[in-house]
């Protein structure tokens, strides 16, 4: 009796599995997709079976959404391909070439006796559904980047499909919140994988402990074969880890090294290296014994002298009052190195005393020619040749 169950529970089992080919009907062998969603315009899909396969007369498909139909297949191709081992079929449904609206699933269903086995025609395809999904983007980008950067030429991300880029993709690096460099974005696929990277064009180090941020604005990428899917912003968000100094952003020389000024026009600082504004840069003035603004005023880039880089902000002629203290305060994150090391200047500030000029610079009254100093305001005795200095309220350079 315990077998006679054991039996018959069996022969349910063996009844409730799917047909397969070698049965007495029809079904494709795996996924068309291959599990990835649907970026090419509707215009062929091919479906393959285990055997040899033949079209039959009335062949129909179509391809459904929400249970209306949206496409009607315009013919079908079958081919089938011997191998050592096996033969395998494959059925190619061809449609009006059209991008389907995005962000909707879909269902490919082909009609009920449309393909024969080859070698038993008397064995056929019962519905055929395959659904599919049309994404609205390229979905969420991945990207393989540490938590702690030290040192990196290019950081890139990757996403499930092939992709092209939107004009001139750039991506935008920010320190501590402030957006502070511009990247291009090259942008390709390779084996079916979309990718993209941020060209820092050299090895850049990344100060320690200082947060960045890098992110690739929304419509940048787009799928190889349609251009209305594109990617979500990419966010990537690191620390600095480089333990070593980096470079400093600092000026080599400043207009306020004249001791006799009193008055502020334009006030200029040099830099040894090309550097761009923040959005939105200051330059302040302010009463040092009150700790009171006198005047804020926007900064600039002077590109009035070839391969020099000026930073400058006009004052328009205020007057100091004699006696009074004031210090003169570039705010951090005003100038961006516009290469190499993503550094910006630290908070540089002046102390400046009306007629008497800088704090520690002093005028010679002996006689015996006037005071050389370096851009600092130290007194130099045996300025170097080449060497960058200060007299009279000057700069000069030693020939």
């Amino acid at each position: 009796m315990k077998k006679s169950l054991l039996f018959l529970l069996v022969c349910l089992w063996l009844g409730s599995l799917p047909a397969v080919a070698g049965s007495s009907v029809l079904q494709p062998e795996q996924d068309p997709f291959a599990g990835r969603h649907f970026l090419h315009p509707l215009e062929c899909i091919d479906l393959t079976f285990d055997g040899g396969i033949v079209l039959l007369d009335g062949a129909k498909a179509e391809v459904k959404c929400e249970g209306a139909t949206v496409a009607v297949a315009t013919g079908f191709k079958v081919s089938n391909y011997v191998g050592s081992k096996r033969t395998q079929g494959t059925l190619n449904v061809y449609f009006e070439k059209q991008n389907l609206p995005k962000g909707k699933e879909y269902l490919l269903v082909v009609a009920p006796g449309s393909i024969a086995k080859e070698t038993d025609n008397t064995v056929v395809n019962t519905v055929i559904e395959v659904p599919f999904y049309v994404p609205a983007t390229l979905g969420q980008a991945r990207s393989d980047t540490p938590d702690v950067i030290s040192t990196a030429m290019n950081i890139w991300v990757y996403w499930k499909y092939e992709t092209d880029p939107v004009g001139e993709p750039e991506f935008i690096l920010y320190r501590n919140g402030q957006e502070i460099r511009k990247l291009p974005a090259h942008v390709g696929w390779d084996w079916d994988l979309g990718q993209a990277y941020a060209d820092f064009g050299e090895e850049v180090n990344f100060e320690y402990g200082v947060d960045f941020r890098l992110v690739l604005p929304a419509g940048c990428v787009k799928s190889c074969y349609r251009d209305d899917i594109v990617n979500e912003e990419v966010v990537i968000d690191f620390r600095g880890g480089y333990t070593e100094p980096v470079k400093p952003l600092k000026y080599e020389w400043t207009t306020l090294y004249d001791p006799s000024l009193d008055v502020l026009d334009i006030v200029s600082f040099l830099y040894d290296r090309p550097v761009r504004m923040a959005e939105g840069a200051k330059m302040q003035l302010w009463e040092t014994d009150g700790d009171v603004l006198v005047k804020e005023v926007d900064a600039y880039i002077d590109d009035s002298v070839v391969n020099w880089w000026i930073v400058s902000a006009d004052f328009g002629g205020f007057k100091m009052l004699p006696g009074k203290g004031y210090t003169f305060v570039m705010p951090e994150g005003t100038v961006i190195a516009e290469n190499g090391d993503p550094v910006v200047n630290p908070r540089n500030t002046v102390n400046i005393t009306g007629k008497s000029g800088i704090n520690g610079v002093m005028v010679d009254e002996t006689g015996n020619g006037s005071p050389i100093y370096d851009l600092t305001g130290r007194k130099v005795t045996a300025p170097v040749k080449g060497g960058i200095y200060i007299t009279d309220g000057k700069k000069i350079v030693i020939r």
